[in-house]
């Protein structure tokens, strides 16, 4: 039975579930590997060529040679990608799986809750659960809007949208890390 119902979870719901959790897991991975690399465009860059000091010269040279090999070290796939085209492509994934879990979800409909979740930890769940689909789709379209329009009045958008995806994550896993109700989705 592929769809959820009195059975628990169907494996089609667990598959874009998990697949989910990991495209979701190496943009983040990748995204702040991103950030860390934003050390090689370091201010003053721009004063060598003759203002600056020989010792000076030399540190952007190293600092230039080691973001080269960095980025060398990050072509995937024989250079097809380098690591923002790659951070780029997970963003797309995870907007895909995001609608593709709502359109699952609207014509699967979910199993009965579980006897171990008080009123309340329903409620949370309920709660958390829309609104990590919702950002599912906030946090890739303002990466995109970001990324297509280079306008970077479109970052604290982004942050504040990974802000709240890591805050109803959190409430996410308070309530399902449980061993009896884990194993639904497992």
């Amino acid at each position: 039975m592929l769809r959820n119902g009195p059975h628990g979870y169907g494996p089609v719901t667990k598959v874009l579930h998990w697949a989910t959790v990991a495209a979701v897991a190496a943009q983040f991975v990748v995204g702040y590997r991103l950030d860390l690399d934003d050390a090689c465009d370091p201010p003053g860059e721009e004063l060598s060529g003759g203002d600056t000091s020989d010792a000076f010269e030399d540190r952007l040279d190293r600092l230039e040679e080691q973001c080269e090999a960095r980025a060398d070290a990050y072509d995937l796939l024989g250079g097809a990608f380098d690591l923002a085209e790659l951070h780029l492509l997970l963003g797309a994934t995870v907007l895909a799986l995001g609608i593709a879990r709502m359109l699952w979800r609207r014509t699967s409909g979910l199993p009965p809750w579980s006897e171990h979740l008080s009123q309340r930890e329903r409620w949370l769940v309920h709660v958390t659960e829309r609104v990590l689909l919702a950002l599912l789709v906030v946090v890739p379209l303002t990466g995109l809007v970001l990324v297509t329009t280079g306008y970077d009045a479109w970052l604290p958008l982004h942050v504040a949208a990974h802000v709240a995806f890591f805050v109803a994550l959190a409430a996410h896993l308070f309530t399902n890390l449980r061993p009896r109700i884990l194993r639904r989705m497992l």
